[in-house]
């Protein structure tokens, strides 16, 4: 079977990645308050990242349901989605974990659940991201690579 037919080969689903790196950030939180700020505005941004991080899952999960492909990043893909939120991003649900998690860890007013971004990212691109784009290379050739020329990773 080849790497077209089995898919990207990612082991870790990646709302997983987000969510355990924002339980260890709750977890630090928890024996080493770090917060945030004393803005009156900043439930209103939380809230407002997370609005928005909803929206954009929301929007790409019915670009993948439209195109009858798999949005589980194990799965083959059948269809190469570069219309609506994907001309703007190659990857805009991941985008929407981040500011969910951001918005997340400005509304419970922790630093640490906010920096948990940055290793939940990392990680997602290490583990999730770079087996996608190898595997979306070779299933969808000068497609993708142009695709990939033209729309920015995230926003």
């Amino acid at each position: 079977m080849s790497q077209k037919d089995r898919g990207p080969g990612v082991k870790i689903p990646p709302p997983l990645i987000y969510l355990f790196f924002a339980l260890v950030g709750y977890g630090i939180e928890s024996v080493r308050p770090a917060g945030l700020f004393g803005l009156s505005e900043v439930p209103f941004l939380a809230y407002a990242l997370i609005l928005a991080g909803l929206l954009i899952a929301i929007t790409a999960a019915l670009h993948f349901w439209r195109a009858k492909t798999h949005i589980e990043p194990w799965q083959p893909a059948s269809q190469l989605i570069t219309c609506g939120i994907f001309s703007y991003s190659r990857n805009p649900i991941y985008l929407a974990f981040i500011l969910v998690t951001l918005g997340a860890g400005l509304l419970l007013n922790s630093l640490w659940i906010t920096l948990s971004v940055i290793p939940a990212t990392l990680c997602l691109y290490q583990w999730v991201i770079r087996k996608e784009e190898h595997y979306l290379e070779q299933r969808f050739g000068d497609t993708y690579l142009q695709y990939k020329q033209s729309v920015r990773r995230w926003f």
